[in-house]
């Protein structure tokens, strides 16, 4: 009995002992490692330039007593990539540009010959329509009259300006004519020059339910007299697909030519249409009109029609 006691007390002594000596034996956890500050890099670096990762600067300045085996590593994530030559250039498209500054100057008639200065209007001719285009062409003549004409200053007294009519007919004439000479009086008179409206009435006449007028080509109805220095006339002429634009400025003292232009149109539509309906007017036979201030006859046409 008295071994078994003595049994179990060893027993009870070294597994005490045991368990004295295991919870002894064990070490204390390691303290956690202190936190490194995030890497930066730098990628805007100039070429031949040394410059420093801030991070770089910040473990130079906490490692300067450590020795250098013992210093920690650092490198780059592989993953950063540097921008490329390409990546730049896209990256500058992307900034905004400033507007680009257009200087807008209007244009005058560049021409030596002629005394004052009117304004020219430049025109896009790929843009244009019919009807523009045909204006153009008809503004280019009269640029061609005021070059071509023989004097230093330009005509020194008034023009007047006629109907263009057709080569082979000439008391023949069509909206197309009547029209180059609307346009090439308002050409005349904005280049400076004095232009005569010969259609002009001697008083406003007024038709009820109709309106005002004071334009006529009644010869009873328009002024008896009218000067002008030089007369603007011209023939036009249809061949095939073109047609063909003479314009001449003759001089009223010696019926010389003092300036002329050509121009050579396509027929497109509105063209076609320009050119009908083409009509010429009837003349009666001549007859004798008394002039009191000369004491003799002289014979004159009286037309009627448009």
């Amino acid at each position: 009995m008295n071994l078994r006691l003595s049994f179990h007390k060893k027993m009870a002594v070294i597994m005490a002992s045991c368990f004295i000596l295991g919870a002894c034996s064990k070490e204390p956890p390691p303290p956690p490692p202190p936190q490194q500050p995030p890497v930066v890099i730098n990628l805007t670096t100039n070429k031949g330039t040394n410059v420093v990762p801030n991070n770089q600067i910040g473990l130079n300045q906490q490692t300067a007593n450590v020795p250098q085996n013992q210093r920690p590593s650092v490198r780059p994530q592989s993953n950063i990539q540097r921008p490329t030559v390409q990546g730049q250039a896209m990256q500058s498209a992307m900034q905004p540009q400033p507007a680009p500054v257009i200087q807008t100057s209007q244009p005058v008639y560049h021409l030596s010959h002629t005394q004052p200065q009117a304004q020219r209007i430049s025109y896009e001719m790929e843009s244009l329509d019919e009807a523009s285009f045909f204006n153009t062409q008809i503004h280019e003549m009269a640029l061609q009259l005021l070059k071509n004409f023989r004097g230093e200053a330009g005509p020194n007294g008034p023009i007047a300006v006629t109907t263009f009519v057709d080569l082979n007919n000439l008391y023949k004439t069509s909206p197309f004519g009547r029209y180059i000479a609307e346009q090439l009086m308002g050409e005349l008179q904005r280049a400076g020059f004095s232009v005569v409206e010969i259609r002009k009435t001697e008083s406003l006449m007024l038709k009820p339910k109709f309106g005002e007028y004071g334009l006529s080509r009644d010869i009873q109805e328009i002024a008896r007299s009218s000067s002008a220095s030089y007369v603007l006339t011209g023939t036009y002429i249809t061949r095939g697909r073109f047609v063909l634009i003479n314009a001449r400025l003759v001089s009223n003292e010696n019926n010389l030519i003092a300036s002329s232009g050509l121009k050579i149109l396509r027929r497109d539509p509105f063209i076609e249409k320009m050119l009908w309906p083409s009509t010429s007017p009837v003349t009666t036979p001549p007859v004798r009109v008394p002039i009191k201030e000369l004491g003799s006859l002289t014979e004159m046409k009286i037309m009627s029609g448009s």
